[in-house]
Parts: structure tokens; sequence; C-alpha cells
């Protein structure tokens, strides 16, 4: 390394010698003569120290190619990017400066596998915009490797040239080299993956953006998992962010701790301990106290992320398991619900929660009777166009992408946290089973994506004759088999609407075949439906024990 001055400045001009020798320079200028003693000739690139002796030439012997000859400029610091003189020299890059001293250009050279200097990147300063001359293909090195002897233990590879001179700066003498073409780079990768593999360990250290992580995942398994680590930033965009804020300390640290790349479908110890953290932080949405057991069973509520079915046969009164669902999750906890109930219309939803509310079923009114405002008052208080958000379509129907659609639309762009569809079957009864399973696939991608807790209404078949209409099972949900099988959590609704015991005909019976998250399944409960009030209470066998029938 010389021992130029970060700030030196030129003193004078004079005639280069090499060019001399020429029989050019008849001028007498190509010569910059520094105050710190080196000199440099932008003509021929003849270069000396500041205590006299020379520099090897950088040029090859392709120096007559006619882009060789705007391959110049001097070593200046790059004060903008606080990048010294030492760093620019070594790299070999040219800063062109106008007459007041500002940087106009900046040249990057590339090399072949020959160490010959093959071609070179411009970066106009203004603007920011770059040019090649010459020969910066993917057949050529990385900036800054005919500087690096192959094999050693650790080379980081920058996704700028910029970069790479800013994280030599920050670190020192360490290995740093840049692909010659941005995010485009596997090319460039694969060209120079020879002298790649002969170190034991690859730092990529591309831009935080997205294009960057997508660049990163591309090259990665190219080098492979047992030598490839991934830098994450998590403060700046990139190295010369980092240099430019004075946070060289922190991309260092952050540099240490580069992850291991890991192949795709192999878990490593982080990956098992991140899960494991994910799963810590499982947000719970608590279940109403007159849900039977439910609240225990899945050991706090349902989950977000996941995706639960209730099944019950026809008029049994899953709506009624709906909106008392609804009311509670509006008014006992802090989730904001999105309803797509698909054959109801608003005024029926809107009746049916504030029947939950005010304990009155005003189902059973006439419409003359209803007092407008006085309901209106009511879903405003329990959170009617803010809490809940209600889909509007005039009921019968949904088309599946339209439903799709605005689900997305209610999570992110209303907040919705949970989101509730009765019934499903309306929306696939005319999907063949391949499409259903389709549907369900989205369902489970969407809850993954989001973190939405989404709720499904069920229908099942029509009970065979001689089969009572109250046993069930989730084997029996009408449209496909693909629908309990995709849920995280099944959970049956039954009741004998045909007894003759008022109590035994609204007593609903609770049964869990599957909670994937906890394992827990079986009986969980009982839950009686009020008539009088439309409210759901917890409630017990009504055959004071054990009921096998159902």
């Amino acid at each position: 390394m010389s021992n130029l001055k970060a700030d030196s400045k030129v003193t004078h001009r004079e005639q280069c010698p090499k060019c001399a020798d020429k029989g050019e320079d008849t001028h007498k200028d190509n010569l910059a003569v520094y105050d710190d003693g080196h000199t440099h000739c932008h003509k021929c690139s003849h270069h000396t120290r500041g205590d006299g002796t020379k520099v090897p030439p950088i040029l090859s012997k392709q120096k007559d190619d006619d882009w060789i000859h705007k391959y110049i400029g001097e070593y200046y610091p790059l004060p903008e990017r606080k990048i010294r003189a030492e760093t620019v020299e070594r790299y070999g890059v040219k800063v062109e400066i106008d007459k007041t001293g500002k940087a106009i250009k900046h040249h990057y050279p590339y090399h072949n596998h020959k160490g010959e200097l093959v071609g070179m990147k411009t970066r106009l300063v203004s603007g920011k915009r770059f040019f090649g001359s010459g020969n910066t293909d993917k057949t050529n090195q990385l900036f800054g490797q005919h500087l690096i002897k192959a094999g050693g233990k650790l080379i980081t590879i920058c996704e700028g040239e910029l970069d790479a001179l800013s994280a030599y700066d920050i670190f020192g003498n360490y290995n740093f080299v840049s692909v010659a073409n941005g995010v485009n780079c596997v090319d460039n990768i694969k060209a120079n993956l020879e002298f790649l593999d002969s170190f034991e360990t690859v730092v990529l250290c591309f831009d935080s953006d997205e294009a960057g992580r997508e660049a990163a995942k591309k090259v990665a398994p190219i080098l492979g998992p047992n030598k490839c680590k991934i830098l994450t930033l998590a403060k700046h965009k990139d190295a010369s962010e980092y240099l430019m804020a004075g946070d060289g300390k922190l991309f260092q640290q952050e540099w240490w701790d580069a992850k291991p790349y890991t192949v795709s479908g192999v878990a490593s110890v982080e990956d098992m301990r991140l899960a494991l953290m994910d799963y810590q932080s499982t947000e719970l949405i608590p279940l109403p106290d007159s849900f039977g057991d439910l609240q225990h069973m899945t050991r706090g509520g349902l989950a977000r992320g996941e995706l639960t079915s209730i099944i019950a046969h026809t008029s049994i009164g899953k709506t009624t398991i709906l909106n008392e669902l609804i009311y509670h999750f509006a008014t006992d906890t802090d989730e904001k619900i999105g309803c797509f109930m698909v054959e109801d219309n608003i005024d029926e939803t809107v009746r049916k929660v504030v029947s939950v509310h005010t304990a009155t079923n005003l189902q059973l009114e006439k419409p003359k009777d209803l007092d407008v405002d006085n309901i209106m008052s009511h879903a405003i208080d329990i959170g009617f166009g803010s809490t809940i958000q209600l889909h509007n379509d005039g009921g019968g129907s949904i088309d599946i992408d339209e439903m799709f659609s605005k689900i997305r639309y209610f999570v992110k762009g209303l907040g919705c946290t949970v989101i509730l569809v009765d019934p499903l079957h309306t929306a696939i009864k005319n999907l063949s089973n391949e499409n259903i399973e389709d549907v369900m696939d989205r369902f489970i991608k969407l809850c993954k994506e989001t973190r939405a807790c989404v709720i499904l209404s069920t229908h099942t078949r029509k009970p065979d004759d001689g089969n009572s209409p109250h046993k069930i099972s989730e084997y029996d949900v009408k449209g496909s088999g693909a629908i309990p099988q995709a849920c995280h959590n099944n959970i049956l609704f039954s009741r004998n609407k045909l007894s003759e015991d008022d109590y035994e005909r609204n007593a609903i019976r609770i049964r869990v075949p599957k909670l994937r998250r906890t394992g827990q399944t079986g009986e969980a409960g009982w839950s009686h439906f009020d008539s009088i009030t439309g409210r759901l209470d917890k409630g017990h066998d009504p055959a004071s024990g054990a009921d096998n029938d159902f």
C-alpha cells in the first residue's frame, strides 16, 4: 500500500517520462505531481509512489484498444462516500474531476482470468448512471478479484463496486469483491465458481431491498449450503450507506452475524429456534364461555393463521353459533371481524347480532314493528361498520375469486383479524372435487400469509335413511372430503331438533374430531339456545350423562 494521503492534491503538472520516451506529451503536462510526492499520468497510467518507487502498470497489452484511452483520472479519495484514496488506488478506480475539483466520473476496472485489464464500468456521478466499456460481461472476473489470491478462509461478494470499496474501507485488509451487473449476476458467479470454491466461506452482501434478497436466493444455491453465508443488513440498504452514516462497527457486527445458507426443505438449528419462537408468539383468540369446554380444549382459543370449520346439519343453528361468535369477538376481544354471510342479507345479520346484544329475538318481530333507529344505535355500539365489517352482495352467492379478493381487502385494507364465511358450500357448490381442493389450498395459504383466523361454516350431506339426523362426523361434510382434511380445526355441532323435550331440542352437543395445534379431540361439552333471548348459554347433557346416541 502506498503512503498516499486521503486529501492529497495536485501541485503541478510536468512531462511524463514514459510518454516522452514515445515522443508524446509534447505539452509536458500529462504527469500530475501531488503534494505527498506521488505522481500519475492520466494518459498512460505511469505511476510512482511518494517515495519515488514505481507502481506496476495496470494496463495490459490491450492498451491500444480505443476504450482504454478513456480509462483516465486520478486515485482521488471519494469524500462524499467517505472512501479513502488508498482504497481507490488499491482497486484501480480512476476518478475524473472537473475544474472545481468535483468528481464527475468513476472508472471501475475489470480484468480477465489472466489478470489483464479488459474493460471498465463508468459511473457518472451526476444522475448515478452507468455504462460499460471494453468487455465486462459474464466471462470476466468479479470486480477486485485480480487483487486476491485464490484459496483462503473468507471472501465477500457485494452487489456493487462502491459497496466493495466501502466494505474494504470499513474492515481493512479483507477480501471484498463485487459482481459486474448488480442483481443480474448469476452468470457472473458461475463464470468464477472455481475461484469462489477455493475459499472456505463466501459471504453474500447484497442490498437489503427486495431485488437484492431475490438475487441472494438465486446465487446461494450455486455456492452451496456448506460454503455460503447471507448477510442481512438491518439498518441501511448497503455497505456504502453504512460507511456514509458512520455505522461501520454495526456493519462489522452484522457481517460477523451472517447466517449460513440452508437448502430449502432442510431445517437448520436456527430455523428450529425461529419456528419455536414463532409458535411462542402465537396469538390466541378466546372463545365464548357458552361454547362448552372449547376454550379449555383449545388451550386458550383459536389461533391466528389457522383455518377452522364449523360443521353441522342444515337448520341445526350454525348461523346462531356464528352470530354469537361475531358478538363475542367484537365486544370481548380486540379482534376485528370480516363477515361473509353469503345466504343472509345485511339486515338479517345486523338483526341477529343485535338480538344477541339485547337478549331479545328480533327475528320474531314483524318488519313494520322494527325500531330501525334503536337497532342501528345498538349496531353501532357493537361495532358494525368499524369492528365488524360486512360483505354486501345482496345475499345468495359469491364468486370464488371475488371472495378471496375481498377477504384480502378485509384483512390488509380494513385490518380484519378474523374472517367468517357462512356457508362455504354456497361458494363452492358448482365446483369439482379437484377445484374444491384448490380452494382449500388457497384458504391455507391465505391464513399463513395474512395470519388471519378464518372460520368456515360447512353443511353436511343429507343423512341416509335410517340414520338419525343428529349423528354426524367430519366425513359428512357436503362438497368434498378435502374441506375437513385441509382445516387445522374441525368442530362438530349437533342437536336432536325432533326431540319432544324442549331442553333437549335446543341443547347443542359440541365435539372436536380435529384440533391440530393441541391434538385434543373428543367431547367438548354442550351449549344451549334460549329461544326467548336468542342467546347461547353453557348447557349440559340433557340425558344427565353421556349420551351415546348422538
